[in-house]
C-alpha cells in the first residue's frame, strides 16, 4: 500500500509538472498572436470583449484590400445594421457590400463550423482571424481542424493590462480539452 501511495504521489506531481509547465508555454505564447503583414481573402471575428475586436475587423476591411467580413458567434437579439452604423458609426455602404453576421455559433468550435461553411459559399480560402489573446491559440487549433482555411491571426490585446490567472487557467484547460476531443485525429 505505501509502495502504491509514493507511485501515486509521483504521479500526481508529474501531473502538476505537467500542468505548470504548459501553462507557462500557453502564458508565454499570447504576445506571438498577432500578424502585422498578410494577405487573406477575408476577416473573420469571433465576439466578445467589448467590441474591440469587431472595430478591429471594420479597420481591417477599411483600410485593406479585404473587402469581406464576417462577424461569427453574434446574438440573435443583436441588429448588425443598427448596431454597426448607428452605435459603433460604421460605413452604411460598406456595411451593407462586406460585413456579413453569423448567428448560429455559440462557442468556439461551432465558430469554426460556422465560418467553414460561410466560407464554402464565398469561396473564401484564407481568413485573418480577429479574437482576444487570450481566446486565440484555442480558436487557431480548432480552425485548423475544423475550417479547411489558412488561418493568419490577429490577436487583440486584452483590455485588462493583467489577465487574472482564473481566466488564464481557464483558458488553457479549454484548450487542452479541445485538443484532447481531437487526439483521435493524430493517432496512427
Amino acid at each position: 500500500m505505501i509502495l502504491f501511495l509514493k507511485r501515486l504521489n509521483i504521479i500526481i506531481a508529474l501531473i502538476i509538472i505537467f500542468i505548470s509547465l504548459g501553462l507557462i508555454k500557453f502564458k508565454n505564447n499570447l504576445s506571438y498572436l498577432k500578424t502585422e503583414t498578410f494577405n487573406t481573402d477575408a476577416v473573420v471575428v469571433l465576439t466578445g470583449g467589448k467590441g474591440e475586436r469587431i472595430i478591429e475587423g471594420y479597420n481591417q476591411i477599411k483600410n485593406s484590400n479585404q473587402k469581406k467580413l464576417f462577424i461569427s458567434g453574434v446574438d440573435d437579439t443583436f441588429n448588425s445594421e443598427v448596431v454597426l452604423v448607428n452605435i459603433l458609426n460604421f460605413d452604411r455602404e460598406i456595411v451593407k457590400c462586406c460585413i456579413e453576421v453569423g448567428y448560429l455559433s455559440k462557442n468556439t468550435y461551432e465558430n469554426a463550423l460556422e465560418t467553414r461553411y460561410w466560407a464554402l459559399e464565398k469561396k473564401v480560402n484564407s481568413i485573418l482571424l480577429i479574437t482576444s489573446n487570450l481566446h486565440m491559440q484555442r480558436a487557431l487549433f480548432l480552425f485548423d481542424q475544423l475550417s479547411g482555411l489558412r488561418v493568419t491571426p490577429f490577436a487583440i490585446n486584452s483590455s485588462d493590462r493583467i489577465i487574472p490567472i482564473e481566466k488564464m487557467v481557464k483558458e488553457y484547460f479549454k484548450l487542452l480539452l479541445s485538443k484532447m476531443v481531437f487526439i483521435k485525429k493524430y493517432e496512427i
